[in-house]
């Protein structure tokens, strides 16, 4: 973008002048220069590699030719009309018989559901009715960097990081979060004078992968429930596991709901992972809170899903056939492209923490350093040495710098193993 001249931006509200001074991602400028750049075999052999952005490439093609036959039918006339601000009945309810099955084990009722245009807008109305403007959202670090600009940017949400480990080897093979060390975040938080009112999980998590194990998870629901803390477990990657890496007590946050039933727990999903379709912005909240669920209608207006969306969605959800085929292709195709990057960290001598599910490999670097430490210089160096894109670690608010996420489902599975292939004989150079 041009620079904005300072008569342009005086022109704005303090919060316009703000998002014109700051880009949303540190790392958005430069995927759009890798993104006009694609490495091609043929056509673009020196090409870019960008492995920084949360997409699922491979599955595309499969997503395409179904969503191709749908559309050649006749949309109904509701298509064309104004609906409910939570989302078309009739889809609302073929999305909760799909969640039922497919993703939650248990029942889902489509009055508990209401869709948003994307995971950002699901986490931006979200945050806007749970919490009140400068309370705290709890979230484990390392975390997506995204979240603080969705919980802050309209619902003045604060983020609290918090830390749990320093080397990745003490992380451990599941989620680390525990009610021992949130009562020691609700005691940090209140003594700087703030309101804890959010614990906010991923599962598997973005970037470690990781996933919390259904006692854990019930453990910290009651926790939340006794300190009146809602508990937000984010699922968008819910159906992206790894075959043989998912431990054997895992279950979906949305069965823990069902048995405590409480208005403080709440889920989050999207179509833009599992389902390969983050431009048709789809995003889903579950929550069995009734006020929650009459405040978002109101609020979602703004926010609502195309209704040809909608219905694209629906006809899609009722495949279940389909369905079945696709998630199963989707985990073994993530199982190669996962195995493609392990195995170049591997060679490399380069830590990484072993994942269970989502579209990434959360690797430590560090090594690789210069003798000044600077992380910002060293995903600089493998972009312009190598063409291979990283996400920095920055944001994502980890202790140790030389960190770096890795998005192995950003590009066809021939294409990785070249920028994995770059990236290694870079690194080996210097």
């Amino acid at each position: 973008m041009p620079p904005v001249s300072d008569t342009a931006s005086s022109s704005l509200s303090n919060k316009g002048q703000h998002f014109a001074a700051h880009a949303a991602r540190a790392d958005m400028a430069l995927f759009m220069e890798a993104a006009a750049n694609l490495y091609h075999p043929k056509d673009n052999a020196e090409g870019t590699f960008p492995l920084n952005v949360a997409e699922n490439g491979p599955m595309i093609p499969f997503i395409q030719a179904r969503l191709s036959g749908i559309l050649r039918q006749s949309p109904p006339d509701w298509v064309f009309q104004y609906t409910d601000p939570l989302g078309h009945p009739d889809v609302r309810a073929t999305v909760a018989a799909f969640m039922e099955k497919f993703l939650c084990q248990t029942t889902v009722h489509p009055d508990q559901l209401a869709f948003s245009a994307g995971a950002s807008a699901i986490i931006e109305v979200s945050a806007f009715l749970l919490a009140n403007p400068g309370e705290v959202v709890a979230i484990p670090a390392p975390s997506y960097p995204m979240y603080t600009h969705d919980l802050g940017a309209k619902a003045g949400l604060e983020r609290y990081d918090l830390q749990t480990h320093v080397e990745l080897a003490d992380h451990g093979p599941v989620g680390p979060v525990t009610p021992a060390r949130m009562d020691e975040a609700l005691a940090e938080i209140a003594a700087q004078g703030k309101k804890l009112k959010i614990l906010l999980l991923t599962a598997p998590d973005n970037p470690t992968g990781c996933m919390y194990p259904a006692a854990r998870l019930r453990a910290l629901a009651g926790w939340c429930i006794a300190h009146e803390v809602h508990l937000v477990v984010n699922e968008i990657y819910g159906l992206s596991t790894l075959p043989g890496q998912v431990p054997a007590d895992t279950i979906s946050f949305a069965q823990i709901m069902a048995e405590k039933e409480s208005p403080f727990l709440h889920l989050w999903y999207a179509l833009s992972k599992d389902f390969a379709m983050s431009g048709l912005r789809f995003g889903i909240v579950h929550s069995r809170n009734e006020a929650f669920m009459a405040a978002y209608g109101n609020a979602n207006i703004p926010h609502m899903v195309s209704n040809l969306t909608q219905w694209v969605v629906g006809e899609l959800m009722q495949d279940e056939a389909f369905l079945t085929s696709y998630i199963a292709q989707n985990q073994q195709a993530l199982r190669r492209s996962y195995e493609t990057v392990t195995q170049t960290l591997d060679s490399l001598g380069a830590p990484y923490l072993p994942a269970s599910g989502s579209l990434f490999v959360w690797a430590d670097l560090s090594r690789f350093l210069d003798e000044t430490g600077d992380e910002h210089q060293l995903w600089l160096d493998i972009f312009h040495h190598s063409g291979v894109l990283l996400t920095p670690g920055a944001g994502f608010q980890h202790q140790k710098k030389g960190l770096f996420r890795i998005v192995h489902t950003a590009l066809p599975a021939d294409h990785l193993q070249v920028a994995m292939d770059r990236m290694a004989a870079y690194l080996q150079s210097r």
